[in-house]
C-alpha cells in the first residue's frame, strides 16, 4: 500500500483512533473568528477532515518525526495553524520561530474528500463509478532561510526553495488515505513542473494528458531539465506540433483502490497512453525562449 517510507506505514499501523481523534482541553478553545460567528453553522468543527483533532495531528507529525527532521534543517518553534470553518476544504499550515507569517511559512495544504465519477474513453469497469478522492487542492512546502542556487533554480509559483521532504509528506497524505479508507490521492498540479515531479506515484486519470506528460518528458525535460522546461512553458515559448503550446491540466491521482490500480495497468489505458505520446512532438522555440527568458524574474537562475 506505502510506497519507499515503510517506517511511516509501521508507525501508522500503531497509531490508534482514539490517539488522532481525542480531543484535550487545549483543542476545544475557542479560537477568535469562532467566537464572532454568528451561528453554530459558521464556526469550525474541531476535526480536521471530519477525523484528526489537534492533538492527533499533533502525535502523528511527532510520532513520523517531522519535527525532529525540520530541527536538523534548523528550525524551531513550531505553530500549527488548522483551519476547518469552511465544511469543505480543511487548511493547515506550519510556521517555526513561534511566528505566524509568510516569512514563518514552512508548509501548507489545503484538502478535500471529493466524490469523482469516472469516464475513460475506452470500455471498462470503472466506467460510470464514482470514487471518493483526498484532494490536495494547495500544497507548499518550502524553506524560507535559503536561496535559490543555479543547481536549484526558483520553479514557477516558488516564493523560497523547497524543504526536500515532498516524498515524505507525500506518504503521509496516503496514510491519511488509507485511514479514512478513500480510492486514492488527488491532485490538479498548477505548473508543469509539479505534474513532472509527481508523475513518479501520480497518473493522469485522461490517458492522453498522461500521454502528453510522457511526451513533454522526452522532448523536453531529457534535453533541457525540469526548470527550463517549466519556465519555457510558463513564457509561452514551446510549440506542440508545430503550433504554440499552452500548459493544460488534468486530474492526477495515486490509486489505492484494487480495481483503481487494475485500470491504471490495464491494457487499455497503457496503450492508450503510447498512442497520444507517439503523436505528440514538443519543442522549445529557440528565438522566442532568448528573447523572453530576460524577463524571468529575479532566482531564476538559468
Amino acid at each position: 500500500m506505502f510506497g519507499k517510507h515503510k517506517r511511516l506505514h509501521f508507525i501508522a499501523r500503531r497509531l490508534s483512533t482514539h490517539e488522532l481523534t481525542r480531543l484535550r482541553e487545549r483543542d476545544l478553545q475557542l479560537e477568535p473568528q469562532n467566537l464572532l460567528a454568528e451561528s453554530p453553522d459558521e464556526r469550525s468543527t474541531p476535526y480536521f477532515l471530519g477525523y484528526y483533532s489537534p492533538s492527533g495531528i499533533q502525535l502523528a507529525l511527532e510520532k513520523y518525526g517531522i519535527f525532529k527532521m525540520l530541527k536538523k534543517k534548523g528550525f524551531d518553534g513550531f505553530e500549527m495553524v488548522i483551519d476547518t470553518r469552511d465544511p469543505y476544504r480543511h487548511r493547515f499550515a506550519l510556521y517555526c520561530d513561534h511566528t505566524v507569517d509568510e516569512n514563518t511559512l514552512l508548509a501548507e495544504v489545503v484538502l478535500k474528500r471529493r466524490f469523482v465519477t469516472l469516464c475513460p474513453p475506452f470500455p471498462s469497469s470503472i466506467h460510470g463509478r464514482a470514487y471518493e478522492f483526498l484532494q490536495v487542492e494547495w500544497l507548499v512546502l518550502q524553506n524560507p532561510r535559503k536561496s535559490f542556487r543555479p543547481d536549484r533554480p526558483r520553479l514557477p509559483g516558488q516564493k523560497f526553495p523547497g524543504l526536500g521532504m515532498g516524498a515524505l509528506v507525500l506518504e503521509i497524505l496516503l496514510i491519511m488515505c488509507w485511514r479514512l479508507r478513500l480510492a486514492g490521492l488527488l491532485n490538479v498540479p498548477e505548473y508543469y513542473h509539479n505534474a513532472q515531479m509527481y508523475a513518479q506515484e501520480f497518473c493522469f486519470i485522461d490517458p492522453d494528458r498522461e500521454g502528453k506528460l510522457k511526451a513533454l518528458e522526452r522532448d523536453l525535460y531529457k534535453n533541457y531539465g525540469l526548470a527550463t522546461s517549466s519556465w519555457a512553458i510558463e513564457l509561452g515559448c514551446v510549440e506542440e506540433n508545430g503550433k504554440p503550446y499552452e500548459w493544460q491540466s488534468g486530474e492526477m491521482v495515486v490509486p489505492l483502490n484494487r480495481d483503481l490500480k487494475n485500470f491504471f495497468k490495464s491494457k487499455a489505458y497503457r496503450h492508450s497512453v503510447e498512442e497520444t505520446k507517439k503523436r505528440h512532438r514538443y519543442e522549445l522555440n529557440p528565438g522566442c525562449w532568448q528573447k523572453r527568458r530576460q524577463k524571468l524574474p529575479e532566482g531564476v537562475l538559468l
